[in-house]
């Protein structure tokens, strides 16, 4: 393992497991550590029940992510996963002194409590799936036959999270934050990704990458690029870049 290795925590998106993130592993490492942060009720999780409230799910793998950060660290969340990728990031500064390098936050703007009328996470399924069709966030899998008995309970307790959130204007983070999008995402605008202004005191910088609201399913190469130039500089990146496409 390298000296100058960087830990990079990645928080999975609504209804996912954090698998989804294990081919990046060794796609950056020994530059960068990818380390997938499961949630409860997916994945090899011990709990196998979802949560639906923040406060006992960052309870549940904030005591993880802590006892991990033994070297420089950054933290990666898409959609669910930016608001988890965030809370954790001012928490680890406000309870252990721990700042990130970097904090990515990708498929979402500044977290807050949507309009009632914006809610789907209390739908019956049906309804529920065709209102996330419509805004083009329907997680892979929430069709399928096979899957759906795992991705739809860890959906709708993702949404509830979301759902009701309340963002404590006291989290402002002291690391950079890079806000990435997909160019064609209906959900998300580069206007929304620039309101993580308010949530740093450091740099923001604004990404576009091609592909819609799962643009890191279909974009890898390009976002595994960026995390190669900020986290191990241009000759790590041009080491890592092979691999990665191999990869997938």
């Amino acid at each position: 393992m390298s000296d100058t290795s960087v830990r990079l925590f990645c928080l999975p998106f609504e209804g996912a497991s954090a698998g989804v993130y294990l081919p990046w592993c060794e796609a950056l490492s020994p530059s960068v550590v990818v380390t997938p942060v499961e949630l409860p009720g997916r994945g090899r999780h011990p709990r196998t029940r979802p949560c639906g409230r923040l406060e006992p799910l960052l309870a549940e793998i904030m005591p993880y992510v802590a006892r991990m950060c033994d070297r420089p660290f950054a933290l990666y969340g898409h959609g669910f996963g930016a608001l988890l990728a965030y809370e954790i990031a001012a928490r680890l500064e406000w309870e252990h002194d721990a700042v990130a390098e970097r904090l990515y936050v990708s498929g979402a703007g500044l977290p807050h409590r949507p309009a009632p009328e914006r809610a789907v996470g209390h739908l019956p399924e049906a309804e529920m799936l065709r209102r996330l069709d419509g805004q083009g966030r329907t997680p892979p899998g929430a069709r399928d036959p096979r899957r759906a008995g795992r991705v739809l309970p860890a959906l709708r307790a993702d949404l509830a999270v979301l759902e009701s959130y309340r963002r404590d204007p006291r989290h402002v983070v002291h690391c950079p934050v890079t806000a990435m999008g997909g160019l064609g995402d209906r959900s998300v605008t580069e206007a929304d990704l620039a309101g993580w202004r308010r949530c740093t005191r450091r740099s923001l910088r604004v990404e576009m990458f091609p592909g819609d609201h799962y643009f890191p399913l279909t974009a890898q190469w390009e976002l595994l690029e960026t995390f190669g130039r900020d986290l191990t500089g241009p000759r790590a990146a041009r080491r890592a870049l092979p691999a990665a496409a191999a990869a997938y």
